[in-house]
């Protein structure tokens, strides 16, 4: 297959590149110092991997869903699903970068009463959510979906506060 006939969308993360690996690298590394401090002070940590992260804006399938979907793979499904509890976990810290577009982010899912925490790193394009970005913009948070490979949803958290999560393609 030609240059150009390569899809755009395997063509872009090809570019990134070392800058994209190393940026990855850094995000795992700190997610999992971000789990060691906190079980140092006794929090319990529930530590789960996006094997994939989309912006998803609603007029992308057959739903009106928006924001972030996170595919969880079996293994890490099982954790969330026995960690989350929807009214419990109220609170939530961004922690990342972008590079050429592209959120590399540890996402901390918390419950300050009970002293738990969901630490969940992952990356995604922001050069494809403006349609994500103006529906959160319109109905003030931005959800993100924890999900399985086949689709289930586990659980839904609403980011009230959007900017942390979002960044201008160009930024």
């Amino acid at each position: 297959m030609s240059h150009e006939e390569q899809d755009p969308f395997v063509r872009r993360r090809e570019s990134l590149g070392e800058a994209h690996t190393k940026t990855w690298e850094r995000t795992l590394e700190e997610a999992r110092m971000l789990v060691d401090e906190r079980e140092e002070d006794d929090w319990a940590v529930t530590y789960v991997m996006s094997a994939h992260t989309d912006t998803v804006s609603k007029d992308m399938g057959e739903h009106d869903r928006f924001g972030l979907m996170h595919v969880l793979p079996n293994n890490y499904a099982d954790r969330f699903s026995e960690a989350f509890d929807p009214d419990g976990f109220d609170e939530f810290l961004v922690y990342g970068t972008s590079v050429n577009g592209v959120m590399f982010v540890i996402l901390e899912l918390i419950d300050p009463d009970a002293k738990r925490a969901i630490v969940v790193p992952c990356s995604y394009d922001m050069t494809t959510g403006q349609g994500m970005s103006e529906a959160a913009a319109e109905e003030g948070a931005l959800p993100s979906y924890f999900k399985t490979i086949d689709g289930e949803i586990l659980g839904r958290f609403d980011h009230e506060e959007i900017e942390p999560l979002v960044t201008p393609p160009n930024a």
